[in-house]
């Protein structure tokens, strides 16, 4: 993986080399190993390159053809490129590399926009096309990589990472606030927004061109919504869930540099380990972090049976509170923008214990629980669908009354929708409705003129029922996760924490035909029995120990009811004053410090998430708008 930046100037002016040169360079985590600059009058692209494929000069970036007018600058991994090359060559392509860079180039030169449907990873790059004056630029299917952008004065800036935008002198620094409000009750900022304001991320699965004039038309080249549902046995489903997946594994383990697996001892990481484990000739290094917060988060002892069953080569650390607070703040830093999410913390500590133990490329499990109907919290909404939404009204209103008054007014915001029956699933990291916002946010922010994030979420549910109309709950619930929490909140995590730490991380799982394939599947087949990934499950049968693929899920980094404690509290007071000036211009200060002044030993899991929302909000403050780092 890479960084990549660069700066278009409408008026034709020259790129100043050196803010290119700094833009660059505070990249440098993404990319140590080398730095390229390309400047050509009003246009100047910059790279960081990790190098990991072709580890020669031949592969520095920018990168251009043969004729010198098509330039490129790449982030990521395209895992046909060996296929594609060979039918480029055949209709005369001349390569100077062994880097699936160049193919990108010469696949573009024969097909223009249309490259993007033969490219198989996880990518995000931008063309600069000098005949056609155009700038030409991309994000892979499911959001693996980020790309951030925007048009400042006479100048389109782009980076993997905001902080390099913000670099840019035409830059102005202030906060949005409907992506604020976003963030608020998804725990992330949906795409195309960030809490930047004039700051966009270009969507997962987009892309868009740009004349030398300025004008941007973007457009979208995949949608996860599902072609139609297959009807097959099972016994044919298992077989080709462990060919296809095997598939995916077995291309992410091209690398001209060491490579290993994260290893949780969670079923998607160990079924990854065991995969790799049969296809590489050596010991497999696998990575573990445990944390000190009680056996319900801990998952290293099945970690290390998994190590042991597949003799792996196991590197594993335990953290703890006080390696929480180390970090917080650099974490905030890296991420650009507030990400409410515990697991940032020790997924940038299995990145250092993967770099510290020299590797490089490392293959995760994110998104299977996506896919196969993984998370409990999505069997509790189809049985609430199942039993409770086709109640009467005048059976649900009291009923939903009394369960809320016994909860002190802390029930569940889906029981509450169901009973006036609305929409009852608002993402899987959906956190603070519009009522607790009402009387969070301080007068002068006028939530009536914003888009809800209730409104938000029907319109993606209309976009699939429109294109799917047969979508059952389960569908609807995939693809609401797989348009937002999945790419701008896990993705997000996932790179970051890992770029951080000059590691690549590769996503088996999220490989667009395996996708596409689970998709397909009746969700039937996925939630069965009261078991989740109940087709998954069958088809590692024989893979991995039985103990391990039918073990409760733990989830990962802890919850705020074993992590929250008095010195946390006292370091939210502390944070809170910092950031204070800056509060008050959004939020009901009374109401933040209320928050904030949590009893640990009485608070609910939403709610400590809630607070938790907030304190990674100040933190971002604090590294973005208070002088701490920019």
């Amino acid at each position: 993986m890479c960084g990549i930046t660069g700066i278009l100037n409408f008026d034709s002016a020259p790129v100043d080399r050196g803010l290119l040169v700094r833009m660059t360079r505070v990249l440098s985590h993404r990319g140590p190993d080398d730095e390229g600059i390309y400047i050509s009058g009003g246009i100047g692209l910059g790279h960081r390159r990790l190098s990991i494929i072709d580890l020669s000069s031949r592969g520095r970036q920018p990168m251009s053809n043969e004729k010198g007018n098509i330039w490129i600058c790449f982030n990521g991994e395209i895992y046909n490129h060996l296929k594609l090359r060979q039918s480029l060559i055949e209709l005369g392509h001349q390569y100077k590399s062994l880097t699936d860079t160049e193919t990108i180039i010469h696949l573009y030169e024969e097909k223009g926009i249309e490259c993007l449907a033969g490219l198989d990873g996880e990518f995000a790059f931008c063309i600069w096309d000098s005949d056609k004056k155009m700038i030409f630029a991309a994000r892979d299917r499911l959001g693996v990589k980020p790309f951030y952008y925007g048009i400042f004065g006479k100048s389109f800036v782009f980076a993997s990472e905001i902080k390099s935008i913000l670099l840019h002198p035409e830059v102005k620094k202030e906060l949005d606030p409907q992506a604020l409000s976003h963030y608020l009750s998804f725990s992330v900022s949906p795409a195309p927004l960030t809490l930047f304001k004039g700051v966009s991320k270009l969507e997962a699965g987009h892309f868009f061109t740009l004349s030398e004039k300025g004008i941007l038309k973007k457009g979208r080249y995949w949608d996860p919504i599902p072609k139609e549902k297959i009807n097959r046995p099972q016994e044919e489903i298992v077989e080709d869930i462990r060919s296809r997946l095997k598939n995916e594994v077995s291309q992410r383990l091209m690398s001209d540099v060491p490579f290993g697996a994260f290893l949780s001892g969670g079923v998607d990481s160990s079924t990854n380990v065991a995969i790799m484990s049969k296809l590489v000739h050596e010991p497999l290094n696998t990575f573990n972090v445990a944390i000190d917060s009680g056996r319900s988060y801990d998952e290293s002892r099945a970690a290390g049976s998994v190590s042991e069953f597949f003799k792996t080569r196991y590197h594993s650390m335990r953290i703890n509170r006080g390696d929480f607070f180390k970090l917080f703040e650099l974490a905030s830093y890296h991420l650009d923008e507030p990400l409410c999410d515990f697991a940032c913390i020790p997924n940038f500590y299995l990145a250092k214990l993967a770099r510290d133990n020299s590797v490089a490329v490392i293959q995760v499990g994110e998104g299977n629980d996506e896919l196969f109907c993984g998370y409990k919290s999505y069997a509790a909404i189809m049985n609430l669908i199942k039993f409770y939404y086709p109640l009467p009204a005048l059976v649900k209103k009291p009923f939903f009354s009394l369960l809320n008054a016994l909860s002190g007014g802390k029930l569940h915001y889906a029981i509450r929708r169901a009973s006036e029956n609305e929409e009852v699933f608002l993402g899987g990291s959906y956190l603070f409705t519009e009522k607790d916002k009402a009387s969070l946010f301080s007068p002068g922010v006028k939530l009536s003129r914003m888009v809800p994030s209730h409104g938000y979420v029907s319109g993606i549910y209309a976009h699939l029922l429109q294109n799917f109309p047969e979508a059952d709950p389960l569908d609807k619930m995939t693809y609401l996760d797989l348009r937002l929490r999945l790419p701008e909140l896990l993705l997000m995590r996932a790179d970051k924490m890992s770029m951080a730490n000059s590691v690549e991380a590769r996503l088996p799982f999220l490989g667009y035909n395996f996708v596409e394939y689970a998709l397909s599947l009746p969700s039937g087949l996925k939630y069965r029995h009261n078991q989740t990934k109940y087709i998954f499950k069958k088809a590692l049968k024989g893979i991995l120990p039985e103990e391990i693929i039918f073990q409760s899920k733990k989830g990962f980094a802890g919850n705020p009811v074993n992590i929250f404690h008095e010195d946390l509290q006292n370091y939210f007071f502390r944070l809170y004053k910092e950031t204070e000036p800056l509060l008050g211009e959004y939020f009901n200060l009374g109401e933040v410090r209320k928050r904030i002044s949590f009893n640990a030993k009485r608070m609910p899991f939403r709610e400590g998430m809630k607070i938790w929302s907030i304190f990674t909000l100040m933190l971002w403050m604090k590294s973005y708008f208070t002088g701490a780092r920019q």
